[in-house]
């Protein structure tokens, strides 16, 4: 899998005929110095060698001499041994940037090719890529870019943009049978990249099997927290808003984990919606009771959730998109389109980083009462 040169040179020949050689073969950069037995006893990298011919009097002094007097020690390892392990034993040399080369033997210590760390890295940066493009997949597959539900009083809109395609944000609305009341939950794993989304899909998978029909939301909401806390161990935790809507008794029930991102707009003002105590996020203690406000709802009330990516936001002068921006344009916003306003707030947000990069996943829910 790694090996990019064959090649190899016996020990007994000359400098000189090497030179020849490798004149008419550019693409050798780099070759083995063998026995007659086919056992490694070192390398010649192309470039050392010209550097030391190009050197005063160096024509002189090697080219009549055996190509051991121009060659340098190298590490050999079986042929066999796992990419990763190998990984492990030149882990140095890779984190200190150098190209360093290395040569493969066979059980009879005989000479099966070379690789160097520049090989490795390309090696192990596809895989990698690889491994983000899979991640992708199963993230689209489970959380849509968009999402929209409409019911007799209800329209909720969510967007999710995530950085490159793989992050930390999630979200999913449970509609209970034969109750008009809907669960709405938004979060955020803490960190970035596979790891973040590997949580996210784990979650994922743990709203979608749950009984909310049966169960009350608190229980799982305490499964939920002691996976991560026992699982994680506070390296990764998930701040999460859930907000339950009651449509028949117009009543809407907020649960905040730390995430404090939430708003109501009603009659041409914005409010925060907040508890007098927030719940810690999920993931950081065992939960023993938790805190919920609940609110009597208006017609044309739009509640807004979204992550701190959305206001954390920068541009090219360092500027935070901050609260009052998202406020000032969601007054500005004419429309009771949810999917409109959502659409409008994640536009604003990129048109102020113009070509700064995004830094976070950015979701934003909207949910209208009519």
């Amino acid at each position: 899998m790694l090996v990019s040169s064959f090649y190899y040179v016996y020990e007994n020949s000359h400098v000189d005929e090497l030179v020849d050689e490798l004149a008419y073969n550019e693409d050798i950069f780099a070759l083995a110095v063998v026995d007659s037995d086919m056992k490694v006893c070192g390398v010649i990298i192309r470039k050392d060698l010209f550097d030391v011919l190009g050197r005063r009097f160096g024509r002189e002094l090697y080219y009549k001499k055996n190509v051991r007097e121009v060659m340098r020690n190298i590490v050999t390892m079986h042929h066999n041994v796992h990419i990763f392990e190998c990984a492990k034993i030149i882990e140095k040399d890779l984190l200190s940037g150098t190209q360093e080369y290395y040569a493969l033997v066979d059980e009879r210590n005989c000479y099966k090719g070379i690789f160097s760390t520049k090989d490795m890295l390309i090696f192990l940066s596809r895989l990698t890529q690889l491994d983000i493009e899979h991640a992708k997949r199963v993230i689209n597959r489970l959380i849509n870019k968009e999402h929209l539900i409409r019911t007799k009083r209800l329209t909720i809109a969510i967007r999710t943009d995530m950085v490159q395609d793989i992050g930390g944000d999630f979200y999913h609305v449970v509609s209970l049978k034969n109750k008009n009341r809907h669960i709405v939950i938004l979060g955020d794993v803490s960190g970035k990249g596979i790891a973040a989304s590997m949580i996210t899909t784990l979650i994922n998978g743990m709203i979608t099997i749950y009984d909310f029909d049966n169960n009350d939301i608190e229980g799982f909401i305490k499964h939920l927290n002691d996976y991560i806390f026992f699982t994680f161990e506070c390296e990764k935790f998930v701040t999460m808003a859930v907000v339950i809507i009651d449509e028949d008794n117009e009543l809407l029930t907020m649960y905040d984990f730390g995430h404090s991102f939430s708003y109501i707009y009603r009659n041409g003002s914005i409010f925060k919606l907040s508890l007098k105590e927030i719940n810690l996020p999920i993931g950081v203690q065992k939960i023993e009771n938790m805190n919920f406000g609940s609110i009597k709802l208006e017609k044309d009330d739009r509640i807004i959730i979204l992550t701190d990516g959305c206001l954390e936001q920068r541009n090219g002068d360092s500027e935070e998109y901050g609260i009052n921006r998202f406020k000032g344009i969601l007054l500005n916003i004419n429309s009771i389109d949810t999917m409109k306003i959502v659409n409008s707030l994640i536009s604003d947000i990129h048109s102020f980083r113009k070509l700064y990069p995004q830094q976070d996943d950015m979701t934003i829910a909207c949910i209208r009462y009519s």
